[in-house]
């Protein structure tokens, strides 16, 4: 059964639950001329007069009159939750409450967005790293609200909601999933202006004028009003985590924008063999790596799911041989990285180099590219490894690759 909700004077008290309801009934805080309603039920009306309640009063009906009974002044006529009368704090109460939840939301389907597609399609994750971060947030906004639907159906409330303590009526003989759903499409389309920020300023603001004015919200005409009438103080607190939310969301997108640059600037990486310097983007975040013989170099780089190794042995003797040098590093990283190609002969910064090409043996979209240069005792390498094939990535690992060997000499 639906819970109900009763007027005393011009206080509208409930939702009570159907035990609750009747004990107010035995106790004579709600008689026959209370008003009452429920779901379902078009308009508020006596208790005396709802077929549920006509047998739960002890005491006998009284007689009927020639004319129906005297309605209580406006005043003290209770807010009939389909009559279009709106309180003043109505409305917001309502915007905290969809703030809320997009603010928890929006963030949590960009995370896993961002998982999911960097495991199993990380070029259109490259994507979505450069993408403009108002434009990702509009288009996640239509899936939130599919999923705001579903907990709207299953528990009848969401998570904004329940904090500010709004309530969405479903319609007598509606179903309710099918009723959540239509109606996220219509506050998507007609109240959150398609996620479009100037379109959604304008439909925010006259979805507001209505309601101040005593209307219903466009996207809830032809429904039961929803309710939301909290005190002041519960008011208070859903602001604050309102705002406490809202600025939690600036800082991930201030880390968002700093992302995209480290895509676009550069940063100056000193080769300690050689004192060299090399301009490489600020994206590669390196660190000396432990080894048995000559030093490495560890480079990686979250934006571009990306990682680079730079590596530097020195052998007593001029004369070594680059292709024995090459097969040597093949069957050191075998257990992670499988060579497919043949070594092909390459220049790099005007040195004679041996380049193949493979895949990691973990991660099976990786590609990875070993890069070999002896020059006389010195033997140098890079060893790229990236998820996807993008374009970005290509051009990225160029040109770390020309920066390295532009140290060696």
């Amino acid at each position: 059964m639906a819970d109900w909700h009763y007027a005393v004077g011009q206080d509208q008290n409930g939702p009570v639950g159907e035990e609750e309801f009747r004990s107010l009934i035995r106790s004579g805080e709600i008689n026959r001329e209370t008003y009452v309603w429920r779901d379902g039920m078009d308009k508020w009306q006596y208790a005396g007069d709802h077929p549920d309640l006509a047998n739960a009063f002890v005491s006998p009906s009284p007689l009927p009159s020639a004319n129906p009974p005297t309605l209580p002044p406006p005043a003290l006529q209770p807010i009939l939750p389909n009559a279009g009368v709106v309180i003043t704090s109505r409305p917001w109460p309502r915007f905290w409450a969809r703030f809320i939840d997009n603010l928890i939301l929006i963030p949590l389907l960009a995370f896993g967005v961002g998982i999911t597609t960097a495991l199993y399609a990380p070029d259109v994750y490259l994507q979505l790293v450069t993408m403009n971060a108002a434009l990702f947030g509009a288009l996640l906004l239509p899936l939130g609200s599919l999923l705001l639907a579903f907990a709207m159906s299953l528990t009848g409330s969401t998570i904004g909601k329940a904090i500010v303590g709004v309530r969405v009526p479903v319609p007598a003989g509606n179903h309710r999933l099918g009723f959540f759903l239509a109606r996220e499409f219509r506050v998507w389309a007609s109240g959150l202006g398609l996620g479009i920020p100037f379109v959604a300023l304008f439909t925010q603001i006259h979805q507001y004028r209505r309601l101040v004015s005593g209307k219903t919200a466009g996207y809830d005409e032809g429904n039961p009003t929803v309710i939301a009438n909290p005190s002041k103080l519960r008011l208070g607190v859903a602001a604050v985590i309102g705002l406490a939310l809202f600025f939690g969301n600036i800082v991930l997108r201030v880390q968002d924008q700093d992302a995209s640059r480290n895509l676009e600037t550069t940063q100056t990486w000193v080769n300690p063999m050689t004192n060299k310097s090399a301009i490489i983007g600020k994206t590669w975040q390196p660190e000396e790596m432990t080894t048995n013989s000559g030093r490495a170099f560890y480079f990686a780089s979250n934006e571009l799911l990306a990682e680079a190794i730079f590596g530097y042995e020195q052998y007593p003797s001029e004369g070594v041989n680059s292709l024995a040098y090459a097969e040597a590093i093949k069957q050191a990283v075998a257990s992670d990285v499988t060579i497919t190609t043949v070594w092909q002969p390459i220049t790099v910064q005007r040195m004679p180099g041996l380049r193949a090409t493979g895949n990691s043996v973990k991660f099976k979209d990786s590609v990875i590219e070993v890069t070999i240069v002896v020059s006389g005792k010195n033997a140098w390498r890079t060893i790229t490894f990236a998820r996807g094939n993008s374009q970005q990535q290509s051009a990225e690992k160029d040109r770390f690759v020309q920066a390295m060997f532009g140290t060696v000499n």
